[in-house]
């Protein structure tokens, strides 16, 4: 019976063997992916771009350092590489459609800039040299250099919760530097188009690549020049209607204790204890309530340089106004040197190539990945000054700089409330 058993056990081995063969055999025949090599330069360009013309990168702006990623659109696989000391970064990456971003900070002439940029969607499929990538302008990532700004967005709530209440959308702005900052004047805009696409506006030429951010809304803090003093690790919250929302929905929060509300008349979505921010441009005026996509809307935050007045002066011109080529619609013109930070909510984290706001702005994008979830964004908490105020992450790349909460808070990280703000008096 041994034997038997014996002969048994050599056969299925035997045949566990061929199998393991022909499995090889099977798996070496399937087709391998091939890799292609490519490079791309860097370039920091000032001034005014022009649209599809030559760019003349600054050459005394290094940009060495600075991370390039290369993000599959089907796929959603990563490539990731260092620029050089020649600016260009070398990626092995499997041929296809990609979006691609650039990430990184430099230090010119005294000021810290973030070096950001992105190009929403292109098609890689044959390698390309550092020599191709040093001479010819294709191979060129041009980016727009942004001074690092005092003020930031530090959370955002807009995706409401079951079943489809989203009136307590949520906005908030901390100061993330170690100097007293000063709200007066700084203005807050929803960046066309209202919901992520991939079919993204056509700007006309005169207005050349990424010298502007466009918008469909634009709200602007009060003040003459000192009166709204922001301490560094101080914040402030905006509400579009500040109050407790349980009171509507128990799965809702309170944020009745807003510094300020985007009110747009109607009186039954107002809170008289609460200031309001000053309405500058608005492309369709909505007098129920101003509410923002729960699929996912991109900000700003802008302040004019000294001596120009935003509602006065400079949006009392209508040069200061664009429409899409082939369309009618206005919206207001946005500096792109007047820019303080930005954010992009998207879909899902695969929308990345339906970007709205310029790479400058934001270089990446965050998201719930959901509607009517209650899920909010924030950025990720770095350290804790010696007063218990927060210092936050901050790269203008918000894949890398936000995280999602699973419900909405204010003042998630002891943010402090500023001296001035009503919930004190």
């Amino acid at each position: 019976m041994k034997k038997i058993y014996t002969i048994l056990f050599a056969a299925a081995i035997s045949f566990l063997f061929a199998s393991c063969i022909d499995m090889m055999k099977d798996v070496k025949d399937v087709n391998k992916v091939e890799y292609i090599s490519v490079s791309y330069k860097v370039c920091a360009a000032t001034g005014f771009i022009p649209k599809g013309g030559t760019v003349t990168p600054d050459p005394n702006f290094s940009t060495e350092g600075v991370v390039v990623s290369f993000t599959n659109v089907k796929t959603g696989q990563i490539f990731t590489a260092k620029t050089g000391s020649n600016s260009i970064a070398t990626l092995e990456i499997e041929p296809g459609v990609y979006s691609i971003s650039v990430a990184g900070r430099a230090i010119h002439e005294g000021y810290q800039y973030f070096i950001n940029g992105n190009i929403p969607s292109i098609s890689v499929f044959e390698d390309v040299t550092p020599q191709q990538a040093d001479s010819d302008e294709k191979y060129r990532l041009v980016v727009r250099p942004a001074k690092v700004g005092s003020l930031c967005i530090s959370e955002i709530y807009y995706c409401g919760v079951s079943p489809y209440y989203f009136r307590d959308q949520t906005y908030q702005f901390t100061n993330n530097s170690d100097q007293v900052f000063y709200l007066d004047g700084v203005c807050f805009a929803q960046i066309h188009p209202n919901i992520a696409t991939a079919s993204l506006p056509t700007w006309p030429d005169e207005d050349g690549d990424g010298n502007f951010v466009y918008s469909l809304m634009v709200w602007q803090f009060p003040g003459t020049g000192t009166d709204y003093p922001l301490q560094p690790g101080e914040s402030v919250v905006v509400a579009q209607e500040p109050r407790d929302h349980r009171t509507n929905n128990p799965a809702s929060y309170d944020n009745s204790m807003a510094d300020f509300q985007t009110w747009t008349g109607n009186t039954s979505r107002y809170n008289a204890d609460v200031p309001n921010l000053t309405n500058i441009f608005y492309t369709s005026w909505n007098s129920m309530q101003w509410l923002t996509s729960v699929f996912g809307a991109s900000f700003c935050i802008y302040k004019a340089p000294d001596g120009i007045t935003i509602n006065e002066h400079y949006y009392a011109d209508p040069a200061n106004y664009q429409t899409e080529v082939n369309k009618t619609s206005k919206y207001a013109k946005i500096p792109a040197d007047w820019v303080l930070d930005g954010v992009e909510l998207l879909t899902n984290m695969n929308a990345m190539h339906m970007k709205r706001v310029p790479g400058f702005v934001d270089a990446g994008g965050t998201s719930v990945e959901a509607t009517y979830c209650g899920k909010t964004v924030s950025r990720k908490l770095v350290e804790k000054r010696s007063d218990g105020t927060p210092k936050y992450q901050d790269t203008n790349n918000s894949t890398d700089d936000f995280q999602v909460n699973s419900s909405p808070a204010i003042r998630r990280n002891g943010e402090k409330v500023p001296s001035w703000s009503w919930t004190k008096k």
